[in-house]
């Protein structure tokens, strides 16, 4: 049987199909061990690999199936069966599974696979159009040099896997963000951000966090706090318009429970429940963030 997400209030069971015109999903919150810090403790985040037998999935039709990928599992194998290969087996033989987007290996949330070629193509051409709209939240222990704007520029390799900010834009990163105090565990005071990339590039929102003083929890790469049991990134949201894939899906993604850090009241200030039922504009009062699913393509 594979796993679905639950919450307090809604099992997310339903099986929906390409003619459903609007369908939401609030995934509750996966519990998990794995820690990742980009090059360390290799054995440790292989037998927590090991232990993720199925992936929670959100929403699935006939051309799309969304899951919840965990903290710490590779979107190729390495030490163990990545995201994919995983997907792929939970799934089984008779559905294709394919590739869209991707998450770094620290991240966990929302990510988005195709069941035909059709539906690959159509995705993929949404993602590079910005047709499709993401949100992340992370959390710092730093407060930031501003506390909302756009960080835009090229990214380079530095070192380690690192990548760095430069003041060019050839081809640029852009991330929109928006931040606020926080509490994480034992009432310590954090930042949280919400951020919505424009682009999709590797490190991107790691990159963006450090460029503005505030590296992300766990993210020793990029020189966040080290204590902590995970890297702070998670994907929470997500706005597929129906131009797309013939049905209009959104879905709100919870990081409660997957950290000691998360703070439950600073996520739901921004992502209530009553939010996944809103097909009209997101964050009407915060520009930076402002997204529609089904209005001017210029809103996205």
């Amino acid at each position: 049987m594979r796993a679905r997400g639950t919450s307090a209030t809604t099992t997310t069971t339903t099986r929906t199909s390409i003619d459903r015109s609007r369908r939401w999903r609030r995934c509750g919150a996966l519990r998990a061990s794995t820690r990742d810090d980009d090059g360390r403790d290799a054995t440790a985040r292989e037998s927590d690999a090991e232990a993720f037998e199925e992936m929670v999935v959100l929403h699935e039709s006939e051309a799309v199936v969304i899951v919840n990928k965990p903290r710490g599992m590779s979107f190729h194998s390495e030490f163990a069966p990545g995201a994919l290969a995983r997907l792929r087996t939970q799934m089984g033989e008779r559905t294709a599974v394919m590739s869209v987007h991707r998450l770094d290996k620290p991240t966990s949330g929302i990510l988005v696979f195709a069941k035909n070629a059709r539906a690959r193509d159509a995705l993929s051409k949404a993602f590079e159009e910005r047709e499709i709209v993401k949100y992340y939240v992370g959390m710092s222990n730093r407060k930031p040099r501003k506390k909302m704007g756009t960080v835009r520029g090229d990214m380079t390799r530095s070192r380690r896997k690192a990548w760095m900010l430069t003041s060019t834009t050839e081809s640029p990163a852009e991330t929109k963000f928006v931040s606020f105090g926080a509490r994480g565990m034992g009432e310590r005071a954090l930042r949280m951000f919400v951020f919505r990339p424009m682009t999709g590039k590797t490190h991107q929102l790691r990159v963006a966090a450090k460029s503005l003083g505030s590296p992300l929890l766990g993210d020793d790469t990029y020189g966040g706090e080290r204590d902590v049991d995970r890297t702070y990134l998670h994907a929470c949201a997500i706005r597929i318009p129906k131009s797309v894939l013939g049905e209009t899906i959104q879905i709100i993604c919870s990081p409660i429970g997957t950290g000691d850090e998360w703070d439950p009241a600073a996520f739901d200030r921004y992502f209530p429940e009553s939010l996944a039922n809103d097909f009209g504009a997101w964050f009407d009062d915060q520009p930076l963030l402002r997204s529609t699913v089904d209005g001017d393509a210029n809103e996205q």
